[in-house]
């Protein structure tokens, strides 16, 4: 491995959070706070383009394009507060918590041109939110937490959720919040990276020493840094998918900001392959795994193989199933949705997918695009469809079909709020796919609430079931 020392640059004050910004005309932003109650934006080289003034009570920072309109925007945590602010520098996002933030960062997790925001709080409380600020999961770590990252640890597009406690334990996550794998990178860290490298994933640590250390993903130490003095923070960035120079940027308590490029990191060894392999294969059977135990109806953590009520071994779904949902989702919703902004449609898809599960929107377009499944293009930040939905070789349901359907859905319904699709469609001949995509478009329509689970359909608490029959009786009419 490579690493040259490109700058050291003195600060009037200490450097408490540092931030590399990716862009992608291939310029890289470094934004430092620091206690003199400024944030500097340098160059990769070290060269200081701008200065202003900003608040030392802001305990982290992250530059990303939280709104999806090609502008970034400031994330940082202030207290007990997560604040968003704009490129003009009003304020979006003012969200109160219950513990100090301790860390954060933003990316587009999702492929929807919308950065998702994560932070960690000081009762070690890890939440990530969709731009929209639904929290998408919250999990508590077993100990205090130093950093957390967004990074694309397996490699398909989808990014984890990195954290790094300060006893050296580094907990990658699913963008759902399920765990993937524990890492002991030595006995103590303060500061925390990750240096991604072409296929490579490592982790860059610092201490109370003026030692970086860097690992490799099966917790192997492969070389050290000898920096001037502690670390207080650090930032990693690659300018672009084709460069072979990584940087690395370094805060120092004896008021210093150290600029390093990184390269010729090597090849993953077998062992990292592995490793890699191992958390892909996770990643996968958890994203798959019920939900609800098939045995006793107990509701199941994917992360565990077996159901912790009865002990029975939990289903997997079949690998084409989750991604036919997928599809029939995005079908469904642009069928009324011809021209509709990449995170929109990521927020109706959440809604209307059967579990949590590992996509990337712009990817799943593309594909379908290609496949010819669905006819249409991407255009900036917004999915266009040029043409209506093929004519499905599905036999329509008639009017006598359709009040014998609304008859057995109030039966079905009747003290309860789930709906069991199959068994619907047994009873009544209406094809379970027109009755998964008739109940799709009514949630993309924002008609109906409620969310699915494989062949059942669960309303919502406020959701009024004789509004949802009458709604149902007349889309299915329009079919």
């Amino acid at each position: 491995m490579r690493i040259r020392s490109v700058a050291k640059v003195p600060t009037s004050a200490n450097v408490y959070s540092v931030y590399v910004r990716q862009r992608l005309d291939a310029r890289t932003q470094i934004f430092s706070l620091d206690y003199s109650d400024k944030l500097r934006v340098y160059d990769a080289r070290g060269t200081l383009r701008s200065t202003r003034k900003w608040s030392s009570k802001v305990r982290c920072i992250a530059v990303a394009d939280v709104e999806g309109v090609g502008k970034d925007s400031l994330v940082g945590g202030v207290g007990k507060k997560v604040l968003v602010v704009d490129h003009q520098g009003s304020p979006i996002w003012n969200i109160g918590l219950e513990s100090s933030v301790v860390a954060c960062d933003a990316r587009d997790i999702d492929g929807d041109d919308a950065a998702e925001v994560v932070v960690a709080l000081q009762n070690r409380r890890v939440i990530l939110w969709n731009d929209d600020k639904n929290a998408l999961f919250s999990r508590t770590m077993d100990r205090p937490v130093a950093d957390v990252w967004l990074e694309d640890i397996t490699n398909d597009t989808e990014l984890e959720v990195v954290i790094a406690d300060r006893k050296g334990v580094v907990t990658i996550l699913t963008a759902a919040g399920y765990k993937l794998k524990d890492l002991q990178l030595g006995a103590a860290l303060t500061t925390f990276a990750v240096l991604t490298f072409g296929e490579r994933r490592l982790f860059v640590t610092g201490d109370h020493s003026s030692v970086l250390r860097i690992w490799d993903i099966d917790g192997n130490q492969i070389t050290s840094l000898d920096i001037e003095a502690a670390p207080k923070a650090m930032a990693t960035g690659i300018p672009d998918d084709v460069s072979d120079v990584a940087y690395l940027v370094v805060s120092t308590r004896d008021k210093r900001l150290s600029f390093w490029e990184v390269q010729e990191t090597g090849k993953a060894s077998k062992s990292e392959q592995v490793i890699l392999q191992q958390i892909d294969s996770t990643k996968d059977a958890v994203y798959r795994r019920a939900i609800k135990c098939g045995n006793c109806g107990a509701p199941a953590s994917p992360e565990a193989a077996k159901c912790e009520s009865c002990g029975a071994q939990l289903e997997v779904l079949a690998e084409y199933v989750i991604e036919e949902y997928i599809q029939e989702s995005i079908d469904s919703i642009t069928s009324k949705h011809h021209r509709i902004e990449l995170k929109e449609l990521d927020r109706i898809l959440r809604r209307t997918l059967p579990r949590p599960a590992a996509y990337n929107l712009r990817r799943s377009l593309q594909a379908m695009i290609q496949a010819g499944a669905i006819e249409g293009h991407i255009d900036g930040s917004t999915f266009v469809r040029t043409k209506k939905p093929r004519k499905r070789k599905l036999p329509r349901p008639n009017k006598q079909t359709i009040d014998k359907t609304m008859a057995s859905i109030r039966d079905l319904l009747e003290g309860r709020e789930t709906l069991d699709i199959l068994r619907l469609e047994k009873e009544t001949g209406i094809d379970r796919r027109i009755l998964r995509r008739t109940l799709l478009i009514l949630l993309g329509e924002g008609e109906i609430e409620g969310v699915f689970s494989e062949d059942t359909f669960t309303l919502d608490a406020g959701q009024e079931i004789s509004q949802f029959i009458w709604k149902l009786e007349k889309e299915l009419k329009a079919q």
